[in-house]
């Protein structure tokens, strides 16, 4: 059945607001640099499974840099995007299948975190590698949104999994995440408890618009923030986030 052209709209807008949340934060701008990079070292023809993937805003990245890769967006619930409706905690994936997984700003939300670490571990090659993106200093930004890891904290789920930490990347520093704390401020006073964001209906449609015009003026303090946290916060104990590189062991230890 074809679109109407309300429908349609609803679409163009949508797309063009996760465009602008991506081109504007450079939060998302270092996430989208980062998976760049990770990937690259997926090999050609890879398979890779992004958990809790449903806009899918970085297969486009996965694509271009993986010739041939066979990609799989899962998530809890079907969306235009999704090729699998899945439970993070309970992959519907056989051992030793895909090269590499992808949790973007997904582990935060789950209630039993290293299940999924575990599970990740399960379905990945030997030398396969998972991908975590997750917040820190930032507020709570859903209805279920339960942990937020040190480095330390996030190298333990790992070695409880078999999985080697390779790599940390910070998000930003102590600069980055004050105006992102502002600017949380500034979205909840205008939509309320987070349980609600998620509401459907007119009045939310307006809100989250407001919510956006009202932001866009922030896009360049943060870009000065991250400036000023490259100058003198480059190892911030205090950062907004953190990006996590693991490997499943090639062979058994």
């Amino acid at each position: 059945m074809s679109k109407s052209g309300r429908d349609r709209a609803y679409d163009w807008g949508l797309r063009s607001y996760r465009n602008y949340r991506w081109f504007s934060s450079p939060e998302r701008m270092r996430m989208r640099a980062t998976v760049r990079r990770w990937i690259r070292l997926c090999p050609n023809g890879g398979r890779v499974l992004e958990v809790g993937g449903g806009t899918s805003a970085l297969r486009p990245v996965v694509e271009r840099e993986v010739a041939g890769v066979r990609y799989l967006s899962g998530d809890i619930s079907p969306t235009n995007n999704t090729t699998l409706v899945l439970d993070a905690l309970a992959l519907p994936v056989t051992d030793a299948s895909l090269d590499a997984v992808l949790a973007l700003e997904v582990l935060e939300h789950l209630p039993q975190p290293g299940l999924m670490l575990l599970e990740s571990a399960r379905v990945l090659a030997p030398g396969g590698m998972l991908v975590v993106t997750t917040p820190f200093m930032f507020g709570v930004h859903d209805f279920r949104d339960y942990f937020r890891y040190t480095p330390l904290g996030f190298q333990v789920l790992a070695d409880a999994a078999g999985l080697e930490l390779r790599e940390v990347v910070l998000r930003g520093g102590t600069f980055v995440s004050v105006v992102s704390l502002i600017r949380a401020l500034i979205r909840n006073s205008i939509l309320g408890d987070p349980a609600d964001w998620r509401a459907k209906g007119t009045r939310k449609k307006v809100m989250w618009g407001l919510v956006t015009v009202l932001e866009m003026p922030w896009v360049p303090i943060m870009w000065l923030a991250l400036g000023l946290d490259r100058m003198v916060d480059r190892s911030s104990k205090s950062p907004p986030g953190y990006f996590f590189l693991c490997r499943k062991p090639a062979q058994a230890p």
